[in-house]
């Protein structure tokens, strides 16, 4: 009808006569439409939706909802005469921009019995509860995807399942628009009908390539360019081109095909896992087509199973590939498990083996301590028999110069005997205190020549440890200073006065002093004696690599300057 003859409203009726039974069935009235509608039954108004005016942006239009349809008996007279007073305005121009949706936008009407009734009453709590079900297990599943692939930035299968997942949301949302906003003939269509076909289009499109991503198989990654198809589908609603029904049927039925392929391929290269993949994919697939198959009224089901199948059209591919990468982790951790467990078991084993080889060498060690101290007691023991045949040598000399010389030489020998007594008697085998090493042997010089009362040794030092190459000279030299000082220092019998010290300056750098406060020397005198102690001296400080300085201007002072010597590096 032409708009210049539109009054705002047109009338349908419909006689019609049925069986008692049949009437008694009916419990309500089913009606659907976005424009105002008056609904009448053997001339009586039964409902209303919406208020009509010959002006469309006048025109309080009804947004259909979730609520129960609404009661209506119907009188056991056998005909019965249903009219419909209804607006066309939105039917007529957004029939211009929604071909596709066209018939939604006129109205559709019927009765209701039992089942009918149930199902309308339980409608918004079960569409609620279904999409509650659906968002929430995919927003879990996309969390957990969007974080694999920031995770792994790399790994481009994440991205696209992420994205298919998304999709799959939006769409989910969409669909079920209703349930959170109130829309009219014009906006609903945008909301549950193209962007929810669109995104639902684009996520199913994606389903091959992601598989052909994942399982790395490159010859079917050409499947990405199938999200055109949800573009042409979109199109479709504008121009009309093709059967909906028959085009979703050729698709999914297509996509099987292709997905089926490449899990094959997948599962032949020993990719077991494949199988939570399959069962995912082709499930999404299957209850795809079961719904558009409900959706064009070729096949009927249960309510339950209705929403059985929402449910499992949208969770059944991203629950199937959280399965799996699931799996594949849980591979991954125990082979991660196995090879700790593995080289842990490694690790003991060498474990054991150092424990043994450390006892071993424990055992080793403390007999090698025993026989080095055994060495040094037999060294020890041998140069006590080497001083006392020079003293038994001593004794039958007559000669007061060869006396002295023999006493010497039997002191240098106990100076070096006492180092090796401490040695045997120490727990450090390798280092000496010398602080208490230079108290014995000033001991035993002074016994020797019967000097213990006269002369008095006063040692200032802290304690003190060197290692044997550093001691064995620095023994030797304060034995020649100690005994040059006895002999020579204070004649007549005079007492006298003698200083001992060794100190640490700085890091390795020591200091050795020995002094006197005897009568001195003139520094171009003749040395007294046969000189060889003054030698000993000079070749000693040469060997510790020291600097001697000597000061006779007030008794006699003598200073060594040295290093401490690394262990082996003496010359010998």
């Amino acid at each position: 009808m032409p708009d210049s003859l539109w009054s705002g409203f047109g009338w349908w009726r419909i006689t019609f006569t049925a069986d008692p039974k049949t009437i008694e069935a009916i419990e309500r009235l089913y009606f659907f439409s976005w424009g105002a509608a008056e609904i009448y039954l053997d001339g009586k108004l039964v409902a209303s939706y919406g208020n009509f005016s010959p002006n469309r942006q006048l025109e309080q239009t009804f947004t259909p909802d979730y609520k129960g349809d609404r009661p209506l008996r119907i009188s056991q007279q056998g005909t019965h005469t249903l009219a419909i007073r209804f607006s066309n305005h939105h039917s007529k121009s957004n029939f211009k921009t929604f071909r596709h949706f066209s018939e939604n936008l006129g109205f559709d009407i019927g009765f209701s019995s039992k089942v009918r009734a149930n199902y309308s009453d339980f409608r918004y709590a079960n569409s609620f509860a279904t999409l509650s079900v659906i968002v929430v297990v995919l927003f879990i599943l996309l969390v957990l995807h969007m974080l694999l692939f920031f995770k792994f930035r790399k790994e481009e299968p994440y991205l696209v399942i992420t994205l298919i997942t998304f999709f799959f949301l939006c769409a989910a949302i969409c669909a079920h628009i209703l349930l959170f906003a109130d829309l009219n003939g014009f906006s609903n269509p945008i909301f549950s009908g193209i962007i929810n076909s669109t995104a639902f289009g684009l996520g199913f499109g994606l389903l091959p390539y992601s598989l052909s991503s994942l399982f790395r198989i490159q010859k079917f990654y050409w499947t990405k360019h199938l999200v055109w198809l949800a573009i042409i589908r979109t199109t479709n609603y504008f121009i009309p081109i093709f059967n909906f029904v028959l085009f979703d049927a050729t698709i999914i039925l297509s996509v099987i095909v292709l997905m089926v392929i490449i899990m094959r391929i997948a599962i032949k290269e020993k990719n077991k896992e494949a199988l939570y993949v399959t069962f995912g994919a082709i499930g999404t697939s299957f209850f795809l087509l079961i719904n558009r198959m409900i959706n064009a009224d070729l096949i009927s089901i249960s309510t339950f199973l209705y929403y059985i199948d929402l449910i499992l059209l949208y969770i059944s591919y991203p629950l199937g590939i959280y399965i799996y990468i699931t799996n594949q982790y849980g591979r991954l951790f125990l082979a991660m498990e196995q090879t700790v467990e593995d080289r842990t078991h490694q690790l003991n084993v060498m474990i054991k083996d150092l424990i043994k080889t450390k006892n071993e060498l424990s055992q080793k060690n403390s007999e090698n301590v025993v026989l080095l101290k055994e060495i040094h007691h037999r060294v020890k023991n041998n140069l006590e028999v080497v001083s006392g045949l020079l003293a038994l040598q001593s004794a039958k000399i007559d000669d007061p110069n060869m006396k002295d010389v023999m006493l010497a030489s039997q002191n240098r020998v106990q100076s070096m005997g006492i180092l090796h007594q401490k040695l045997y008697q120490s727990e450090q085998l390798a280092f000496i205190e010398m602080k208490n090493y230079f108290e014995n042997l000033c001991i035993n010089i002074l016994d020797s020549y019967n000097e213990s009362e006269r002369i008095k040794v006063t040692i200032e030092m802290n304690d003190l440890e060197l290692d044997v190459d550093t001691a064995v000279p620095l023994g030797l030299i304060v034995n020649e200073l100690l005994t040059n000082s006895l002999k020579y220092a204070f004649p007549k019998g005079e007492n006298g006065h003698i200083e001992l010290s060794l100190k640490n300056l700085q890091e390795d750098n020591f200091q050795l002093k020995i002094s006197d406060n005897g009568i001195g020397k003139k520094l171009d005198s003749k040395a007294k004696g046969t000189g060889f102690g003054t030698q000993l001296v000079e070749l000693l400080t040469r060997q510790i690599d020291g600097k001697l300085i000597m000061d006779v201007s007030n008794g006699t002072m003598v200073l060594i300057n040295f290093k401490k010597q690394l262990a082996g590096t003496l010359d010998v």
